[in-house]
């Protein structure tokens, strides 16, 4: 237990400056948006390529990332029937109920958790997770905002010319020609091993910041997005675990894959749907939801990683 408190406590520490310092004045949601394009364009990308770059191509992974991958579209369908039964906003619901935050928060926490050196399990899992969120769920939230469907050639385009794509497809690449990338110089042992490090170690504390800066305002009328984000983690909660402790056993994979999946199917939805749905009905609870959600997921990793820990 005071291990996992002293892995918490730089998380928390961060967070609060970042709320305070928000609401003290010394950022403003300028600098945020500078922050968060840093961490997409460059910490981030650095960290992906890193963990990619290190992985052991088995079948068995992307054997996972299609089951993730289908996880996904299933907390969809999930989403739309709950939306219906609880009398929830839609299409929002819907859409808060596929994809996962790995970019912006799984990466940090569960580095900061479990070691840089599990990330790439880590990497493994979020696979599926982020060609749905950069295929299917983008194409949803493109054609929403712009009120028609979205044709093929433009999503192909938006999903090359990521960064975090690239980064993955980089990697894979890398690990595919030279397992782990052993002798390369961005292998573990390698001499731009450091300067990845430093450089990809940045995505932590700003994704910290930017979490903490957004929740400095708090949440109004929250009733909605609460029931939402129980409804959420109670149908991501039970779909990880058994992803995490029947899949992946019977796939040969270790613990750490294990950890890895139940750390992803905690996080909150991706923080990129409220960029594309700026609807004014829809705003203030997408907004909301994430908010609370965050903050609910911040607690499930630490009991989840506090249990684990004492078993």
């Amino acid at each position: 237990m005071s291990s996992t408190l002293s892995q918490l406590l730089p998380v928390l520490v961060l967070i609060a400056l970042g709320a305070g310092l928000g609401r003290a004045g010394f950022f403003g949601t300028g600098v945020i948006e500078g922050f968060k394009r840093l961490i997409a364009s460059v910490t981030l990308p650095v960290l992906l390529f890193t963990a990619f770059s290190r992985l052991r191509i088995e079948g068995s992974l992307f054997a996972l990332a299609a089951i993730v991958f289908a996880s996904c579209a299933l907390m969809g369908l999930a989403g739309i029937a709950f939306s219906r039964a609880f009398r929830l906003p839609r299409p929002a619901t819907g859409l808060l109920f596929q994809g996962f935050e790995a970019g912006m928060l799984g990466y940090a926490l569960f580095a900061s958790f479990y070691g840089v050196s599990r990330v790439p399990a880590f990497a493994t899992a979020d696979l599926g997770q982020v060609v749905y969120v950069f295929t299917v769920l983008m194409a949803q939230l493109m054609a929403g905002e712009a009120g028609a469907r979205i044709r093929p050639g433009v999503l192909a385009r938006n999903f090359a010319s990521s960064p975090v794509i690239i980064a993955i497809v980089a990697g894979l690449a890398a690990s595919a020609l030279v397992p782990e990338s052993r002798s390369l110089p961005w292998a573990a042992d390698g001499f731009l091993d450091a300067t990845l490090s430093l450089i990809g170690s940045l995505t932590s504390p700003l994704v910290c910041l930017v979490v903490g800066f957004g929740l400095r305002e708090g949440v109004r009328g929250a009733g909605s997005c609460l029931t939402t984000v129980l409804l959420r983690m109670a149908a991501a909660g039970a779909l990880g675990a058994v992803i995490a402790f029947m899949v992946i056993p019977a796939l040969g994979l270790g613990r750490n894959y294990s950890l890895a999946a139940m750390v992803l199917f905690l996080l909150p939805p991706p923080f990129v749907i409220p960029v594309f749905r700026t609807k004014e009905g829809d705003a203030a609870y997408i907004s909301g939801t994430l908010s609370i959600h965050t903050v609910f997921s911040l607690a499930a990793i630490v009991v989840f990683t506090a249990v684990l820990g004492g078993l």
